[in-house]
């Protein structure tokens, strides 16, 4: 049995000691960062992966990867086994100031080689940063970082950090907004700030993702539906075209090694500028992102651990009958990861209906001129728009 152990209490203490250094007043709201123990249990088990130690070991696993005949399956299971722990995740709680829409919470989960920055650009915030577009519409937001992932816990690449558990964590964060203890951890976290006092638990909560954070909202869905009223999917369409580029298309290198060094152990590889834009970045090069947008991607990436990849399968394909509400899928029109750079007319809508019977309604959108990641390019708040909008149809 994999295990971590970490006490409650020195999660709390680290908590308050962080969150101290960062409550931030910004146009439409207020942001607290924090630290939240999180207790969870799921399957997990020992998979037919290679380690990765060096650079040249970086390259091996991501071609072994990518060979067509590497099982990404049961089939690549040595052993099953459990995995039982609180982990701290670092997150970060917006309220705005508009009280017309604050009482339905956005919870969004960021995809591979990024943490939760990926929601909140500090390169241009009024034009990039998708929380301070919720924050204007006048949305409450959750952002974290995943397990393993910029400053929530970094257990072990092989055997913790895998599809089951991170699915967990968000269905123990979901669970926490609902019944009432996010907000009041919030509130308590120091320093104190009037933006947090007394708040009521969020009436609705809309599940968002970004590629492999939508692997992820999308499993969630179907196995907790009764738990989300509505669903944002972006960078992230089931079809054959799915991550068929492969993992040499991130370039990865060791990241314990790179160029600056991160402080992770063995098995998590991290991107270079030139896997960024591989995957991350597209579109007319004058118009759909600029030279400081992709040097901007390129500084806030996150090394990954490569379980998360030898994991995924367990979250695809799974049918949502208890999900009863309306899902958006917004593509990124030129999205080299999803669509393999086109995806325009991919999304069979009779298909994503079986996935999702009972859902109210489910919108497929395709945003112009954009690549992989929407944030990070020049008509963002164009996407962003249209998922509100679509929201708001519904009545959330």
């Amino acid at each position: 049995m994999a295990s971590l152990r970490i006490f409650g209490v020195l999660l709390l203490l680290r908590q308050t000691s962080a969150s101290a250094i960062d409550v931030s007043s910004r146009p439409y709201g207020t942001c607290k960062s924090l630290d939240i123990p999180v207790f969870a249990t799921a399957p997990s088990a020992i998979y037919d992966i290679p380690r990765v130690d060096n650079d040249l070991q970086a390259t091996a696993w991501a071609i072994f990867d990518a060979t067509r005949s590497t099982p990404h399956n049961v089939k690549s299971i040595i052993k099953n086994t459990t995995t039982s722990a609180t982990f701290n995740i670092h997150a970060q709680l917006c309220i705005p100031r508009d009280s017309k829409k604050s009482d339905i919470l956005h919870i969004a989960t960021h995809g591979v080689h990024y943490d939760s920055r990926y929601w909140d650009s500090k390169y241009q915030p009024e034009s990039h940063s998708y929380v301070n577009a919720a924050l204007k519409a006048g949305y409450s937001i959750l952002t974290y970082d995943r397990l393993g992932v910029g400053q929530s816990d970094i257990p072990d690449a092989y055997t913790v950090v895998q599809a089951p558990l991170e699915q967990e964590i968000l269905r123990q964060l979901t669970l926490m907004a609902r019944n009432g203890t996010l907000y009041n951890f919030a509130e308590k976290a120091k320093p104190a700030s009037a933006a947090f006092k007394a708040l009521p638990k969020p009436r609705k909560i809309v599940h968002v993702g970004h590629s492999f954070g939508s692997f992820l909202t999308s499993a969630f869905i179907a196995n907790y539906g009764a738990l989300s009223d509505g669903a944002l999917i972006t960078g992230y369409l089931l079809t054959q075209f799915l991550a068929s580029s492969g993992s040499t298309t991130f370039n990865v290198e060791y990241a314990a090694t790179s160029n600056p060094p991160y402080k992770r152990p063995s098995g998590y590889v991290v991107a270079q500028k030139s896997g960024i834009q591989n995957v991350f970045f597209a579109g007319d090069l004058k118009t759909a992102y600029t030279p400081a947008l992709l040097d901007y991607g390129n500084e806030i990436k996150q090394p990954v651990p490569i379980a998360e990849f030898a994991s995924a399968f367990w979250l695809i394909g799974r049918k949502g009958l208890d999900f009863k509400a309306p899902i958006q899928y917004l593509l990124p029109e030129f999205d080299f990861y999803v669509c393999r750079g086109d995806c325009n007319n991919l999304a069979n809508i009779t298909a994503l209906y079986e996935s999702y019977p009972n859902a109210t309604d489910i919108e497929v959108a395709i945003q112009p001129n954009t690549g992989h990641a929407l944030p990070l390019h020049n008509n963002a708040t164009a996407g962003f728009q249209v998922s509100f909008d679509f929201l708001t149809r519904h009545g959330l």
